[in-house]
């Protein structure tokens, strides 16, 4: 993405991006320390920090309990459909052509298929 904006131009260090997909505090901090001074950053810690069951309870027969994904997505801005892309294709967001027409633009380099629990 910063690569994408610098042929484009624009100055990285005015833009933000969100890392998440399953943060935690080591990850949040690798993100942090390797992206430093490069662009701005947030990070989405939602599940691992507010609904990690982990640990909590014996095995039983249904197995260890897992954390619960609420996780919240932008489907609109300014009346405009939002797309929401990810480094596993089956949790992108919007419409189909949508979809296919940013991985065009940004690339699907290191993309791999992996199964979605809900």
């Amino acid at each position: 993405m910063i690569a994408w904006w610098r042929e484009r131009g624009r100055d990285p260090t005015e833009k933000l991006i969100v890392l998440s997909d399953g943060m935690d505090i080591e990850s949040i901090e690798d993100g942090a320390r390797a992206l430093r001074g490069e662009v701005n950053l947030s990070f989405g810690w939602g599940t691992n920090l507010t609904n990690d069951f982990r640990g909590c309870a014996p095995a039983g027969p249904v197995g260890q309990l897992k954390a619960i994904s609420l996780v919240c997505k932008v489907v609109e801005a300014d009346g405009k459909p939002a797309v929401k892309l990810s480094d596993n294709p089956n949790k992108a967001l919007g419409s189909p052509e949508a979809i296919e027409r940013y991985q065009r633009i940004f690339g699907a380099n290191g993309m791999a298929r992996h199964p979605v629990e809900v």
